[in-house]
């Protein structure tokens, strides 16, 4: 056990750390500059270009209103820059993994994918178990034959885990019935779905539905205004005793 000199000096080792970081970030030395940036490599994540120019993966996802930080950008597409910051955040805005509910609360009823999405990350954006949107609840842990684009079960069925889908796909999903959600137009001007999913009581995907085709817009860092958005909020059941329509 630590005496109690051994406990002064750890929590004065402990504050020196903390001071000694705090004094690391010089705000004077850092970039501040916010510019535009056009993509050029095909495949390149935002990852990649948040490490390319030292800046948080969150910080460039929310300065570009991106529906999520693992959606791909197209060759040519413009991202905004923002500035450094002394603590670059790489970590609140990221989905992790699939969620728990085997059927979507309220709808929409078709998902559309985009560039780099996988069953993982969709399950992921609509809180859903990886089985409920391949497969409708089911297991399947093999592909299943599909006719003209109809699955058994989930609309997923015909793809693994992490097989890349191509983007402009519908995706069938199954959902909670009886349950509804409220939609309203909004317009925001910094943050990512996962900040409007959580303060909306939604999910990522339920808003990114609403507006399949929107892509995060530079405009308003050339002196224009954010296009709106639908915004899928208070989404619930409306019994207790609910069934899986897929």
């Amino acid at each position: 056990m630590f005496g109690v000199a051994s406990l002064l000096t750890l929590m004065g080792t402990m504050l020196s750390t903390t001071t000694e970081a705090k004094v690391a970030c010089n705000q004077a030395s850092l970039n501040t500059t916010r510019f535009n940036y056009v993509n050029d490599i095909e495949n390149q994540t935002v990852h990649a270009i948040a490490r390319k120019f030292n800046r948080g993966v969150c910080d460039i996802g929310r300065a570009n209103l991106m529906v999520d930080v693992s959606v791909v950008p197209n060759v040519g597409q413009t991202i905004i820059i923002p500035g450094q910051v002394c603590n670059p955040d790489w970590t609140t805005c990221i989905i992790d993994g699939p969620g728990t509910n085997e059927c979507l609360i309220g709808g929409p009823r078709l998902y559309y994918t985009l560039n780099g999405d996988t069953m993982w990350k969709i399950a992921g954006r609509l809180n859903m178990t990886l089985d409920a949107v391949r497969c409708g609840g089911d297991s399947c842990e093999t592909n299943v034959t599909c006719t003209n684009g109809i699955c058994p079960g989930g609309g997923g069925a015909q793809y693994t885990a992490n097989e890349t889908i191509a983007a402009g796909q519908f995706i069938k999903i199954p959902m909670c019935h009886p349950s509804t959600c409220d939609i309203e137009p909004y317009s925001f001007s910094h943050g990512v779905y996962k900040d409007l999913a959580d303060k909306f009581s939604s999910t990522v995907g339920q808003i990114q539905m609403m507006s399949p085709t929107y892509n995060y817009s530079y405009i308003a860092n050339e002196g224009g205004t954010y296009p709106p958005i639908g915004v899928v909020k208070n989404c619930r059941l409306l019994s207790p005793n609910y069934t899986v329509l897929s």
